[in-house]
């Protein structure tokens, strides 16, 4: 199995080591990439990390190096995220109303034009993040669905990959993005995924991944995205 969703200690919200992250993984017999917070947003300036340094952690251990890169869609982006060996990209800096639609559909709108500048990524990460934070964990309407098709339709010609993100699970019963929305994406043709954990404690590491890969055969996905020797290549989902 894989997780290529992790936050180390090199975020400023896990308290986990790098090394207790990969022994941990060997124990689970998990091959994972670690996707520390590096966020280029305009009011929030402790979510970076020193690169060199980072860089060098990571391959201590023999890891790729990864990154969860978050832009605003204004602020500069003082990082290059050619130098990563994996790249999520996410939105985390979205504005909230009371009106929780509205605020999805200005999240969609946003994504898009994010996804519209930043080209240098792998995987588009939680698709549907901001449900998480609302009451009830209210769903995206279907009347927000021409908008993520939109997302989907240039992320799918782009080659990009859709991050099944199983941190959710235990908030409120399915991952980002939810299982409607996955088909959504399958009924677009998107055939490809990766997944992970969004793990920011270490016995979070892997937690979610067997059976929401089992979730996913049941939904037609065949195959899930995993990075060998720096090459993409399919797994077959068994």
């Amino acid at each position: 199995m894989i997780d290529y969703h992790i936050h180390s200690n090199f975020s400023p919200d896990s308290n986990s080591s790098v090394e207790d992250i990969v022994k941990y993984a060997r124990e689970k017999n998990l091959k994972i990439i670690i996707t520390d917070h590096y966020e280029a947003v305009e009011k929030d300036h402790n979510f970076k990390f020193d690169v060199k340094s980072y860089k060098e952690a990571m391959k201590k251990y023999g890891l790729l190096v990864g990154v969860e890169f978050g832009w605003d869609g204004k602020s500069k982006i003082d990082i290059d995220l050619k130098e990563f060996d994996f790249v999520i990209l996410s939105y985390h800096a979205y504005k909230e109303y009371d009106d929780i639609q509205k605020m999805y559909e200005n999240y969609l709108k946003d994504l898009y034009n994010i996804i519209e500048v930043v080209n240098d990524f792998h995987v588009l990460g939680h698709l549907d993040f901001p449900r998480r934070f609302v009451k009830n964990n209210e769903p995206f309407s279907k009347k927000l669905y021409p908008l993520i098709s939109e997302i989907f339709k240039k992320i799918i010609k782009e080659g990009k990959i859709l991050e099944v993100n199983t941190s959710a699970i235990y908030r409120y019963g399915e991952p980002n993005p939810s299982y409607d929305i996955l088909k959504l994406y399958r009924d677009l043709g998107g055939k490809y995924v990766t997944i992970g954990s969004d793990a920011h404690r270490l016995e979070d590491v892997g937690r979610g991944i067997y059976d929401t890969l089992g979730n996913l055969k049941d939904l037609g996905f065949e195959y899930i995205m995993v990075l060998n020797d720096g090459k993409w290549d399919m797994e077959k989902i068994v």
